[in-house]
C-alpha cells in the first residue's frame, strides 16, 4: 500500500480529532489496532500534534491501513476517510466489465442515453462499505476434497447462500469435516492480503433452517428466460452460526470500547418490492473462486426477469465460487441470490433467484427475515 500524502494524513486527523480526546483515544487504537498510542507520540505534545505523530508513525511502519480501517469500524459514514479507503484500495477489490465501443464524439458525454439514474460517489462507497462486511467466503472441507462459495449476512447469526453450496452438508453431513464462513477476506493493491481471522462456524448438529433444491433448468439452462420456473425450486439455504457475529463491533482486532456501538450489521429485506427493469445496474458482492473479495459492476446490464419474477439475469461477471453472492441494484437494495452462468461454451448471461421469492417461501416456514 502506498503511503498517505500531507493532506491524506490531514483528513485523517482532524476526522481522529473530531471523534476521540487524549482519553479515548488510547483504548481505541489499543482495541482495535493493537497498537499503544503512547509508545509512538511525544507525551507532552498537545493531542493535535500526538495525532500527527501517530499518523506519521502508522505511515512509515505500514499500518495506515490498519488505523483507517479501524477508524470506519467505529464511524462508517464519515465520507472523507471512506473516501480516502478507497483511493488506498483498502475497500473491497473492483471491477467493470469492458465496454465493446469506445464513444468517439465527446460531445455525446454531454447527454443522457438511457434512464437509469446518476450514482452519487458518497453514497456508493457507504453502501458499499456496509455491505462488504456482511458478505463471506464459505470453505467447505469434505472427506476427499474442498469447495468455495459466497454467504452473506440475513440476521444477526443467519447465512444465505445457495443450496448446491452447501449441498454435501445438508443431504451427507458425516461426509463433511467442516463448514467456515471467513468475513473480511480481501486483498490489498500492493498484494497483501487482509485475512482477519473473523471465522465462524455453523451452530450446533443441525444448523439449516430452511432451504430449498434447485431445479434441473438451473443445472442446463434455458436460452428462454420465460420458461416454468418451479416455485419450489429455489436454489437456497439458509445457515444458523455458532454466534451472532452481526452484532458484534466490525474492524481490526474488533473488541469494542464505551465509546464505539458501531456493529458488523448484516443485509436487510427490501421494505417494498424492488423494480427490477432490463436494462437496470446490478452490483454483485462475491468470493469468485474462492479469492478475496470482489465487487463486480453491471451498470445498465439487467437483462430483467420472466413474466413470474422467478429469475433474474444480468451480464455481470462471476465465477466459480460467486455462487451464493448477493445481487443490489442502484438503490443498493437486495434483488436476487446469484446462483448459475449460462452453461454453453460461449455464455451471455448469469442468473440469481429473486430475492422476493425466498423472502417468501421463507415465511412458508415460519421464518420472517425482515423481523431480524
Amino acid at each position: 500500500m502506498r503511503q498517505l500524502t500531507g493532506p491524506e494524513i490531514g483528513i485523517l486527523r482532524t476526522a481522529l480529532e473530531a471523534h476521540y480526546d487524549i482519553m479515548t483515544i488510547r483504548p481505541f487504537t489499543e482495541i482495535r489496532i493493537d497498537k499503544g498510542f503512547l509508545n509512538f507520540v511525544s507525551p507532552l505534545s498537545p493531542f493535535n500534534v500526538q495525532l500527527f505523530e501517530f499518523i506519521k508513525a502508522a505511515n512509515q511502519r505500514g499500518w495506515q491501513g490498519e488505523l483507517i480501517n479501524a477508524f470506519l469500524a467505529e464511524h462508517p459514514e464519515h465520507e472523507e476517510v471512506l473516501k480516502l479507503a478507497f483511493s488506498l484500495g483498502i475497500g473491497s477489490g473492483m471491477y467493470q466489465e469492458k465496454e465493446e465501443h469506445a464513444v468517439a464524439d465527446l460531445n455525446a458525454l454531454e447527454e443522457m442515453v438511457n434512464d437509469n439514474p446518476f450514482l452519487d460517489l458518497a453514497v456508493m462507497l457507504k453502501e458499499l462499505g456496509r455491505i462488504e462486511r456482511c458478505v463471506c467466503r464459505i470453505e467447505v472441507e469434505k472427506e476427499i476434497g474442498r469447495s468455495w462459495g459466497t454467504g452473506f449476512l440475513v440476521g444477526p447469526d443467519l447465512i444465505l447462500t445457495n443450496y448446491h453450496v452447501l449441498q454435501s452438508f445438508i443431504e451427507e453431513p458425516a461426509k463433511v469435516k467442516s463448514v467456515n464462513c471467513v468475513f473480511d477476506y480481501k486483498v490489498l493493491p500492493d498484494g497483501s492480503t487482509i485475512h482477519q481471522g473473523t471465522e465462524v462456524h455453523p451452530a450446533g448438529s443441525d444448523p439449516i433452517l430452511a432451504f430449498s433444491p434447485y431445479g434441473q433448468l438451473d443445472v442446463s439452462g434455458s436460452d428462454n428466460l420465460q420458461v416454468n420456473w418451479p416455485e419450489d425450486e429455489l436454489d437456497y439455504a439458509l445457515m444458523k452460526l455458532e454466534r451472532p457475529i452481526g452484532n458484534e463491533p466490525f474492524g481490526p482486532q474488533a473488541g469494542g470500547t464505551p465509546m464505539s456501538p458501531a456493529k458488523r450489521g448484516w443485509i436487510p429485506v427490501p421494505s417494498n418490492d424492488p423494480a427490477l427493469p432490463q436494462g437496470g445496474h446490478v452490483i454483485i458482492v462475491q468470493h469468485p473462486k474462492g479469492s478475496p473479495q470482489k465487487i463486480a459492476f453491471g451498470f445498465s446490464k439487467s437483462e430483467g426477469t420472466d413474466q413470474n419474477k422467478m429469475r433474474l439475469r444480468y451480464k455481470v461477471n462471476t465465477k466459480g465460487g460467486s455462487s451464493g453472492s448477493p445481487c443490489f441494484n442502484e438503490k443498493y437494495e437486495w434483488v436476487a441470490l446469484h446462483n448459475m452462468g449460462d452453461p454453453s461454451w460461449n455464455p451471455v448471461y448469469n442468473q440469481g433467484i429473486v430475492a422476493q421469492k425466498i423472502i417468501a417461501d421463507l415465511k412458508t416456514k415460519n421464518i420472517d427475515l425482515s423481523s431480524s
